[in-house]
C-alpha cells in the first residue's frame, strides 16, 4: 500500500509540474461556430444568473461596505465587471 501511495503522489507531481509544457495556443482569435453557440446558449444565461447572485451578494454586503467606503470597489467588482462580460461584450469575442 505504501509503494502505491508512494507512486500515485511522484505520479501526480510529475504531471502537475509537465502540465505547461503540453499546453498548445491554438487560439486565432477567430471563434468557430460551436463556440459561438455555445457562448450564446450556455455562457451568456448562466452569466445573467451569476449577475443575479452578484447583485444579492453586493446587497447584503452593504452593510460591511459602505462603513469602510469600499461599496463602489464591491459594485465594480460584483455587478459592473459580469455584465460588461456575459452583456455587453461582443458575441465573437471571448
Amino acid at each position: 500500500m505504501k509503494r502505491m501511495v508512494t507512486f500515485l503522489m511522484i505520479f501526480s507531481v510529475v504531471f502537475v509540474f509537465n502540465g505547461p509544457l503540453f499546453a498548445q495556443d491554438e487560439s486565432s482569435g477567430d471563434l468557430s461556430t460551436p463556440e459561438v453557440v455555445g457562448d450564446l446558449l450556455w455562457v451568456r444565461p448562466l452569466g445573467v444568473l451569476q449577475i443575479a447572485m452578484g447583485a444579492t451578494a453586493f446587497v447584503i454586503s452593504l452593510p460591511v461596505t459602505l462603513p469602510l467606503k469600499k461599496a463602489e470597489a464591491a459594485k465594480e467588482f460584483l455587478i459592473t465587471y459580469p455584465v460588461y462580460y456575459f452583456i455587453k461584450r461582443p458575441l465573437r469575442e471571448m
